[in-house]
Order: structure tokens, then C-alpha cells, then sequence
């Protein structure tokens, strides 16, 4: 009986000395005495002003905390939660903000150029006009995200969620959006040059007048994907997948094409030419001449 009570007592002493060496540490940060904090709840707390360049604040519960003209440049926000956070034209270059929860957070003109935002929730979060060069943003979940006229250039979507996502006038030069998920996506007018998008879902994806040039879009799939008016010149479709897809007065010049199913698509004034058609299939597709293919 002694030897339980001895090791219940130790526990409690345990407990509470872990417990008291958190307060003292969100203490001595809220004091500005450290910048390091992983794991305290902060929420609600104000930290204004704040240099937090290099900060460890890992896992940290910082909901409701304010952050004007705070610099993050380098820090951990790891795991954060995050959730509503108005990071509005902060510099976050190299931030790591890995499984943190983004949810319905602001990063309006925010700069996350090399930032770390893999498996990050994003779902609602506003990086219209941001900076995203390099940035990484693997299996993040970004269901009806904002990124209007982002600059994303370089950055790693691969197998990212964005389903519903606004990223009309996005630059998305050699960015990789391999297994991403697009449906239902707006990319009006974006720029994925040398893009890829290897085994990407288009479902009722918009890229109308989007620039596609030498994008490697092998295994795509998708129906009702929006191409209308689509600059796709020597861009890779093998064995892509896009059913009932407007391809209207797409310029596919030179364009790989082979063993891919265009089935019941339009190519009314498409161009085609010097097309690799090697086994690619157009039943019932609208052919550039207004013919129906068989």
C-alpha cells in the first residue's frame, strides 16, 4: 500500500512540476524574456511587434493571438493551431508551418517564399496576391482556399486537396501539382508553364485561357474540365483521362496526345497540328471541323 501511495505521489510532483515549468515558460514569454514556447497556450495573447525571427513555438495554442507587424521570418509553427490567424502582408519566408491549423486564416500579400506548409489545413484560408515561391505545400488540405493572382512559382503542391480552390490568375510556373485534386477548382487565366501535374483530377476544374505550355499532364483525369481557349502547346497528355472536356479553341500544337481518352469532348477550333494521336481516343468528341467523331 506504502509503495502506491509513494509512486501516486510521485506522479502528482511530476504532474505538477511539468505543469509549472509551462506556466513559468508562457510566462517568460509573454514577458518577451524568451522567444521560445513550444506548446503553450497562448491564445488570445497579444504579440505585436513582436521579433519572433527563429522561434520555436511549435504546437503552440496561439487562436485568437494577435500578430501586427510581428516577424516570423524562420520560425516553428509546427503542429500551431492557427485557426483565423491574420498573418496580412507578414514576411513568413521560411516559416515552418507544417501540420499547423491554417483554418480560415489571412495571409493576404503575406510572403511564405520557402516556407513549409505540408499537411497544413489551409480549407478557407486567403493567400490572394501571396508569395509562395518554393514554397511546400505536399498533402496540405486547401478545400476552397483563396490564391487569386498568388505567385507560387516553383512550389510543391504534390497530392494537395484543392477542391473548390480560387486561384484565378495564379503564377504557377514549374510548380508541382502531381495527384493533386482540382475539382471543381478556378484557374481562370493561371500561368503553369512547365507545370506538373502529373495524375491530377480536373473534374469540373476551370482553366479557361490558363497557360499550359510544356506542362506534363500525363494521367490526368477529369470530367468536364474547362479548356477553353487553353495555350497547351507541347504539353505531355499521355493517357490522360478527361471526358466531356471544352477544349474550344485550345492551341494543342505539337501536343502529346498518345493513348489519352477525349471522349465526348469539344475541339471545335482547336489546333491540333503535329499532334502525337498514337491510340488516342475521340469517341463522340467534336473535332476541330465541327465533324462528330465516331
Amino acid at each position: 500500500m506504502k509503495g502506491h501511495c509513494l509512486i501516486l505521489f510521485i506522479a502528482l510532483g511530476l504532474a505538477c512540476a511539468s505543469g509549472g515549468a509551462g506556466a513559468q515558460d508562457r510566462a517568460a514569454f509573454l514577458a518577451g524574456a524568451t522567444i521560445h514556447c513550444p506548446g503553450c497556450d497562448l491564445r488570445g495573447a497579444s504579440l505585436d511587434r513582436r521579433d519572433l525571427t527563429g522561434a520555436d513555438l511549435s504546437g503552440a495554442v496561439l487562436a485568437g493571438a494577435t500578430f501586427s507587424r510581428t516577424i516570423f521570418r524562420g520560425a516553428n509553427l509546427s503542429g500551431a493551431d492557427l485557426v483565423g490567424a491574420n498573418f496580412k502582408r507578414h514576411d513568413l519566408t521560411g516559416t515552418n508551418l507544417s501540420g499547423a491549423d491554417l483554418h480560415d486564416a489571412t495571409f493576404h500579400r503575406a510572403v511564405l517564399r520557402g516556407a513549409n506548409l505540408s499537411d497544413a489545413d489551409l480549407t478557407g484560408a486567403n493567400l490572394n496576391l501571396a508569395v509562395l515561391t518554393s514554397a511546400k505545400l505536399e498533402h496540405a488540405t486547401m478545400v476552397q482556399a483563396m490564391l487569386f493572382q498568388a505567385e507560387a512559382n516553383g512550389a510543391d503542391f504534390t497530392k494537395a486537396n484543392l477542391t473548390a480552390a480560387l486561384m484565378g490568375s495564379a503564377r504557377l510556373t514549374v510548380a508541382k501539382l502531381d495527384g493533386v485534386d482540382l475539382s471543381f477548382a478556378d484557374l481562370w487565366e493561371a500561368r503553369l508553364t512547365n507545370a506538373s501535374l502529373r495524375n491530377a483530377t480536373l473534374t469540373d476544374a476551370n482553366l479557361h485561357a490558363a497557360t499550359l505550355l510544356r506542362a506534363d499532364m500525363s494521367g490526368v483525369t477529369g470530367d468536364r474540365t474547362n479548356l477553353v481557349q487553353a495555350s497547351m502547346r507541347s504539353a505531355n497528355l499521355t493517357g490522360a483521362v478527361l471526358h466531356g472536356a471544352d477544349l474550344f479553341q485550345a492551341d494543342l500544337t505539337e501536343a502529346d496526345l498518345s493513348k489519352a481518352d477525349l471522349g465526348a469532348s469539344r475541339l471545335l477550333a482547336a489546333k491540333l497540328f503535329n499532334t502525337n494521336q498514337t491510340d488516342t481516343r475521340f469517341s463522340g468528341t467534336i473535332m476541330p471541323d465541327n465533324s462528330v467523331h465516331p
